[in-house]
């Protein structure tokens, strides 16, 4: 069976360079939300075209609310709100998928290039087992809990680049170069879906290249900025860094304490 599952963000989709058209609160958003549905869209269509049985797509931008469900084939889901990883089924993601793919997506925080950031701005930099990474990153540590390779990622240059140097092998379309934190060329939206497209068909058809990055006894330090949820996590927990069996474990840890500091900020 051919499953595959897709975590997709926005930042990193065909022609966004501005964080307004990645906030669904702004006036531009919905460039944005019609390039990921393009990108996305493209995605799906081309694993279907090489075989695919099933496809999850997990909404990881913002709320978890950018995905309208018409623009998905019928043998695709997609999981909003997102809710919390867990160790045991982390987002929908288990042995079952073939590979994980990631759509929009783009380097980590720190690099300077279009709009890098990892996860939120209170991040500065987060590190497994002394590994430097983003969201990439700590995506593809996930999968390889399940032994699921990051098998193809859609983005700006700079992602792609970061994507290629953690995972050999994984299949990487950039829909845009990165010129700068709030700079790039663009392609247009027809062509980088085909790309996109041919890709996802020769991934369905071959299979994955890369291998599954499996991080064995999982150490994240997490460097937190000088923010109001930097300040009140290292009152209630102290400095972050989180061990556990995988790095699944470790991603559940932080996400479920970073919801119980959010509600804390809330009070």
């Amino acid at each position: 069976m051919k499953k595959f599952v897709i975590r997709c963000d926005i930042e990193g989709v065909t022609g966004v360079t501005s964080y307004d058209q990645a906030d669904p609160g702004k006036t531009l958003y919905p460039l944005g939300k019609r390039m990921l549905e393009n990108d996305l869209a493209a995605v799906c269509r081309g694993l279907n075209e090489g075989g695919a049985d099933e496809i999850l797509v997990y909404d990881e931008h913002f709320d978890g609310r950018n995905v309208d469900p018409e623009v998905l084939p019928e043998n695709a889901a997609v999981i909003c709100g997102k809710p919390p990883y867990t160790p045991e089924k982390p987002g929908g993601l288990d042995a079952s998928c073939a590979g994980l793919i990631l759509v929009g997506f783009h380097s980590k925080a720190g690099t300077g290039k279009l709009l890098a950031h990892s996860y939120e701005p209170d991040i500065l930099d987060i590190l497994i087992n002394g590994i430097s990474v983003g969201e990439i990153g700590v995506e593809a540590a996930v999968a390889g809990d399940f032994g699921v390779p990051l098998a193809m990622i859609t983005g700006d240059s700079a992602g792609i680049a970061e994507a290629e140097t953690l995972v050999p092998g994984v299949f990487g379309v950039a829909v845009k170069d990165s010129l700068g934190p709030l700079a790039g060329c663009c392609r247009p939206a027809a062509v980088t879906a085909q790309t996109i497209a041919e890709t996802a068909r020769k991934l369905a058809e071959q299979g994955p290249a890369a291998k599954p990055w499996k991080i064995d006894s999982p150490v994240f330090e997490i460097t937190l900025a000088d923010t109001p949820y930097g300040r009140r996590y290292r009152e209630m927990f102290g400095p972050c860094v989180i061990a556990g069996k995988t790095a699944s474990e470790c991603w559940s840890i932080y996400w479920n304490r970073k919801l119980e500091v959010f509600g804390s900020l809330a009070k």
